[in-house]
């Protein structure tokens, strides 16, 4: 069973940091949809952290769809449609944001277009290390 990762001396909360743990966790297939993840109990021991703060970042991983519970057996890593889902909404949230500041400097629909892609045919990071 993989455990998420937590730093206590970090500022970031801890329920956050679990949250975030497995989002990367799920995103890397480290988890396999329909995978049990730890009780919160466990995963608390585990950690060395208290188990309300399990239970929150739980909680808040089932409203964003990224997990879900069975009463009487635990928490299960959601489909991947459903984190793909979550990651599209993400992205329309940064285009929102891109495209609010473009409109503000009064950047035109076409140009935002052409923008948009430029920044799809640049070479990934990923590209210039092979």
């Amino acid at each position: 069973m993989v455990y998420p990762e937590v730093n206590t001396q970090s500022g970031v909360p801890i329920y956050q940091q679990v949250k975030n743990s497995y989002h990367r966790l799920a995103a890397l297939g480290l988890i396999e949809p329909h995978e049990q993840l730890p009780s919160v109990r466990q995963l608390a021991m585990e950690l060395g952290i208290n188990p309300n703060t399990v239970q929150k970042a739980y909680r808040e991983l089932e409203q964003e769809g990224l997990i879900y519970a069975v009463p009487g057996r635990g928490n299960f890593l959601s489909d991947s449609q459903r984190e793909l889902d979550v990651e599209y909404e993400e992205i329309r949230r940064s285009f929102r944001s891109a495209i609010h500041i473009a409109w503000t400097a009064g950047i035109e629909r076409t140009k935002l277009h052409e923008l948009l892609d430029d920044c799809i045919d640049e070479p990934h990071l990923s590209d210039k290390d092979e």
